[in-house]
């Protein structure tokens, strides 16, 4: 199972890495989004600050899921707030995406599953991980 996890940081680290790149870059597709809606309203910039935020929890669950893979134990255990603050920033944090869902359902009902599959599974197992880290009984 543990080899699983390995491989599964390594797709969860290029799934933080992506956001971020695209994030910070203003010729992305996302950072063009979010300049775009910033010019015509300043109240637009807080979801961008909200995917910025979501990037960082994401970084601090990459290390979770890393120390986990690895058997490092030089880190504490996560706190519970993390994980809740976690699903918060998921909820909120991801603007440009849900606008990608909403397209996708416009298309279509099937064709706004798959894009809100494509935004969800991708990540599933990190919630299963972070909970199990979190909630263990020692």
């Amino acid at each position: 199972m543990k080899l699983f996890w390995k491989l599964y940081s390594l797709l969860f680290y290029l799934i933080v890495l992506s956001n971020a790149l695209q994030i910070l870059n203003p010729n992305s597709i996302v950072g063009v989004y979010y300049n775009t809606t910033i010019v015509f309203s300043n109240w637009f910039i807080i979801p961008y600050f909200l995917n910025i935020f979501n990037g960082l929890i994401n970084c601090i669950v990459f290390i979770i899921i890393v120390t986990y893979a690895f058997d490092i134990k030089a880190l504490p255990q996560a706190p519970a707030w993390l994980f809740y603050v976690r699903i918060l920033s998921d909820c909120t944090g991801h603007s440009y995406d849900m606008k990608m869902v909403e397209s996708g359902f416009a298309q279509g009902i099937i064709f706004g599953f798959i894009a809100l599959a494509l935004l969800i599974l991708p990540v599933l197992p990190s919630y299963f991980l972070q909970w199990h880290i979190t909630y263990k009984k020692s």
